[in-house]
């Protein structure tokens, strides 16, 4: 009796040790969800400033709360220049919504924030920044895709009816006619201090070219749009394949998107997933490599 007690304890050990060894082995799905974050206690997200070069650019702050509504407005309050929030904005990165500018009203329907300046807001001395800083910022906030500005709680004539990220940011145009225009969103990196951050520059051009291959294509390109947006792809990356399982995007490298290494870079695995997700209606991104889930 007691010998066989013994041999079950030990058969139950033996699959307990076998279950969790398969577990160990089972391919782990990589999401990259690149929303707000939370370190050490405080709640951090996206915002879009303005950097030293007048691009802008894609880094993230402190916020008090993530209530949709309290977190529309204390991002733009740190839009705002001179705000009670400007000890909160990065080194390198400054405000773009003229000082003393009031927010009157923040509303949220369906997928649309709306939201009410007074007319301080009209003082711009840069328009196109201050929409493309607004309207990425907003839109980073989950199920936000439509923003609706408005002067006194009135629709105006300084801004369209609505916006989307289809504005585009930091817009390069390389277009020959008006046929067939259509833009990418692509994400460059730069740095401050050593501190690497994104530069989302969307580019217009006349071409039906698989968006996807022209993305992996132009941020492998051994030529940039400035000395100060870098690409970490090596210029021979290959994208062998990809395929999509709803909203779910599965892309296939060889050994070419690797580092030296032969790890892929954090600065690559960003660079593609920001740019993709701007340009098309993807959840979620995994990354293969010869066929394995990295």
């Amino acid at each position: 009796m007691l010998k066989r007690f013994y041999i079950n304890r030990i058969l139950k050990m033996t699959l307990f040790l076998f279950v969790f060894f398969l577990l160990c082995l089972y391919p782990k799905s990589n999401k990259y969800d690149l929303k707000t974050r939370t370190v050490s206690g405080k709640n951090f997200h996206d915002i879009y400033l303005l950097n030293s070069n007048n691009y802008v650019a894609k880094t993230t702050i402190s916020v008090s709360s993530i209530e949709k509504e309290k977190l529309a407005r204390d991002l733009v309050t740190s839009l705002t220049i001179d705000s009670k929030n400007s000890n909160k904005l990065p080194e390198g990165f400054r405000a773009v919504i003229p000082k003393e500018t009031k927010i009157q009203k923040v509303m949220i329907s369906n997928r649309y924030l709306i939201i009410s300046f007074d007319e301080n807001i009209l003082k711009t001395n840069n328009k196109e920044r201050m929409l493309e800083s607004i309207i990425f910022t907003l839109t980073s906030i989950n199920d936000i895709d439509y923003v609706k500005i408005l002067i006194n709680e009135k629709e105006n004539d300084f801004f369209d009816f609505e916006y989307s990220r289809k504005f585009g940011i930091n817009k390069k145009y390389d277009i020959s006619s008006l046929k067939d225009i259509n833009n990418v969103t692509l994400y460059f990196v730069s740095k401050y201090n050593d501190v690497s951050y994104y530069i989302p520059v969307t580019k217009y051009y006349n071409s039906n070219e698989d968006k996807i291959k022209i993305i992996i294509d132009e941020l492998s390109s051994k030529s940039s749009y400035q000395s100060n947006l870098m690409s970490y792809l090596n210029y021979d990356t290959k994208l062998i394949n990809y395929t999509m399982d709803n909203n779910d995007l599965y892309l296939y490298f060889d050994q070419s998107v690797l580092g030296n290494d032969d790890k892929i870079l954090e600065e690559v695995i960003y660079s593609i997933s920001y740019s993709i997700k701007d340009t098309l209606a993807i959840n979620n991104i995994h990354f293969f490599v010869d066929g394995k889930e990295i």
